[in-house]
């Protein structure tokens, strides 16, 4: 069962972009991390008006059937999809600008400065901090900078 929605929804998500990009060109609203962010609690269309076909589509499961995601790939940044609506937004390390102020590639003290300190601290089984955690309350979502030795490697804002 959890297969064939994954494939439907992945089937409809590949034409849904493939008409976007063969027809309507997307708007031309510059690519920034808040146009990005914005984009979360948004229907898919938008993101689609927006972006286009993703580079990058494939199923993420979650613990039961109605947590499974779609994950869009665009580069340097992504989005994850249920129910026709982007609920997660991410910057790689290839995103080049800042996210919220931060950068892919700042140290714990560089995303501090900025952000503050942080809601949620995040450790891995040794110990290492893995994530620092902080609310957007205007939002009304979480934005989590995750660290690979000590440096920011990726960025993913979600609604609550």
């Amino acid at each position: 069962m959890r297969w064939s929605v994954a494939c439907a929804a992945l089937a409809a998500l590949s034409f849904a972009g493939a008409g976007v990009q063969g027809g309507a060109s997307p708007d031309k609203e510059a690519v920034t991390d808040s146009a990005i962010i914005s984009r979360c609690g948004a229907r898919m269309a938008k993101m689609f008006a927006q972006y286009g076909a993703p580079e990058d589509l494939w199923a993420d499961r979650g613990a039961t059937e109605p947590e499974d995601d779609v994950f869009l790939g665009y580069g340097a940044y992504g989005f994850k999809v249920r129910d026709k609506v982007v609920r997660v937004c991410f910057f790689f390390k290839s995103w080049n600008g800042p996210i919220r102020g931060i950068k892919i590639g700042d140290g714990y003290e560089g995303v501090e400065k900025v952000l503050g300190k942080p809601r949620t601290t995040v450790k891995s089984k040794e110990g290492a901090i893995t994530a620092y955690g902080y609310e957007l309350k205007d939002l009304g979502a979480n934005l989590f900078a995750n660290f690979k030795e000590g440096k920011v490697w990726r960025v993913e804002v979600s609604l609550k």
